[in-house]
């Protein structure tokens, strides 16, 4: 976990913290009974170069050159553009700092994602959510670029106070490994930047930064990879590929970061590709490695060939691991969760998950996609019997899940009634679902709130849509207090 200012809460990774909870505990300001359409909104908006796919951070506290110290927000695009912007300062429009990493690659490119791919648009910079060290000062970002016709992906660290390069960098992200597999030659896989994508969130822990790849639209030959960079000279510690010697087995859990226990061990979960089940290829796994990248244990399902012919991606979510306990919590786009021991993954058991802790749909299947994207978060408050997780499928209602006796009791605890315009259950009529928040004071049930975006009226599976957010009463989610779209709705009735 990374250190905290001294003043002020800071938001220094994606969910923000390694166990990807989601969840602010040191909120003291907003709570249900003052977030509301007559006390809350938004106060101002700052112009960038580029769409925004990643989560933008926050640093309390943080000196800025020539400014003094600022509570910032820290921002990236598509453009490959790091903003600064002064988190606190109506007037202040300009930004503190701004960091141009280099040509971003336009779309439709022959030679990025397949024929007619609409996954993204415009271009793609700066896809995943960078991370802040603030012991060393920086913010370490990767940019994917095309210079002279060749594509690359590299990573920077930017001053906080400046936004210039630092601890030597950049570096550009290559590698030749042993494998077999897709795109091999005599005997090695080499990276291939233009065939891998950059989604998952980048991790800082122990000393190192993780960086992991999937692909454009499933565009082959593609692999997924884990690698390791000194968090201090940002020298390469260490390479893992999912698949030597098949293909596939991306790594993109729409944008969540790995997950990191105790011990530094990382945990992630993989898209559709080849499985052996000794574990030597870990399409549609969950995979525990060691901080060196070594691979320590992994579960994955029963029916991992039928997931797998499907496209039914097990890896279109991150990981929960479980505070207080050493159980990790996922689920993919079939719909079901899956609550594993890290002590003991499970590996794979032909017929049946019975091996694992639990496992169960969030969702009864029907005709629709229920798909789980961005993972579940979690908050344990007095008087909830016990922990609490939220997940926010496609095409169904938020939901909260009570964590009890070691398992989660299957029946939703709290299940909002939220339908979007057209009465699509839900509040949204599919992709992606609902990305999830949690911000509270503690485990003082009178001010836990549900924070929640997702698509308005629209699905955005292929295309870039207008928005919500929307807050929930984390205790009871049939109370949405607020919603981004209450003054319009109120200026047209």
């Amino acid at each position: 976990m990374n250190p905290l200012p001294p003043d002020g809460v800071s938001v220094t990774t994606q969910h923000n913290d390694n166990r990807r909870t989601g969840a602010n505990l040191l909120e003291t300001a907003l709570h249900p009974g003052n977030v509301r359409p007559d006390t809350f909104g938004k106060l101002f908006s700052r112009p960038v170069d580029g769409q925004i796919y990643a989560q933008p951070l926050y640093l309390a506290r943080c000196p800025i050159e020539g400014h003094g110290p600022r509570d910032v927000v820290f921002t990236a695009t598509m453009h490959n553009s790091v903003y600064a912007f002064d988190a606190d300062d109506p007037a202040a429009s300009a930004p503190l700092w701004h960091a141009s990493l280099g040509p971003s690659v336009t779309l439709p490119d022959a030679n990025v994602g397949p024929s007619g791919y609409r996954d993204i648009s415009v271009e793609v910079g700066v896809v995943s959510t960078p991370v802040i060290d603030v012991e060393r000062h920086v913010l370490y970002v990767v940019a994917f670029t095309k210079e002279q016709g060749a594509y690359h992906h590299t990573l920077h660290a930017l001053d906080l106070s400046t936004g210039w390069e630092a601890l030597g960098g950049p570096v550009r992200i290559a590698a030749t490994v042993p494998g077999t597999g897709d795109g091999s030659a005599q005997g090695k896989l080499t990276f291939t930047s233009n065939r891998q994508i950059q989604r998952a969130a980048l991790t800082l822990a122990g000393g190192r930064v993780y960086v992991a790849f999937a692909a454009y639209g499933d565009q082959d030959p593609y692999h997924g990879w884990v690698f390791g960079f000194d968090a201090g000279d940002l020298r390469r510690t260490g390479v893992y590929v999912t698949t030597p010697a098949t293909q596939r087995g991306g790594i993109w859990q729409a944008g969540q970061g790995l997950g990191v226990d105790d011990q530094g061990n990382l945990y992630f979960m993989t898209g559709n590709g080849g499985f052996r089940p000794d574990g030597s290829e870990l399409g549609d796994a969950v995979v525990k490695l060691t901080p060196g990248l070594t691979l320590a244990d992994w579960f994955s399902p029963f029916n991992n060939a039928a997931l797998d012919a499907a496209d039914a991606d097990l890896g279109s979510a991150g990981p929960l691991l479980i505070p207080g306990t050493r159980l990790l919590l996922g689920g993919g786009k079939e719909g079901k969760f899956y609550l594993l021991d890290t002590g003991n993954m499970g590996h794979f058991h032909a017929g049946s998950d019975s091996q694992i802790v639990q496992s169960f749909f969030v969702v009864t299947p029907d005709k629709n996609t229920h798909h789980i994207h961005g993972g579940a978060v979690h908050w344990n408050f007095r008087g909830g019997g016990g922990p609490w997780v939220y997940v926010w499928p496609e095409n169904a209602f938020l939901r909260a899940y009570r964590f009890t006796g070691g398992t989660l009791q299957t029946a939703p605890a709290s299940t909002s009634t939220t339908t979007d315009p057209r009465g699509v259950p839900g509040g949204s009529p599919g992709m992606p679902g609902g990305f999830l928040s949690v911000s509270a004071h503690g485990d003082d049930p009178a001010t836990g709130l549900v924070w929640a975006t997702h698509p308005y009226r629209d699905n955005a599976n292929q295309a870039v849509v207008e928005g919500v957010l929307r807050v929930y009463q984390a205790t009871d989610l049939t109370r949405e207090v607020w919603n981004s779209k209450m003054k319009a709705l109120a200026a047209l009735s």
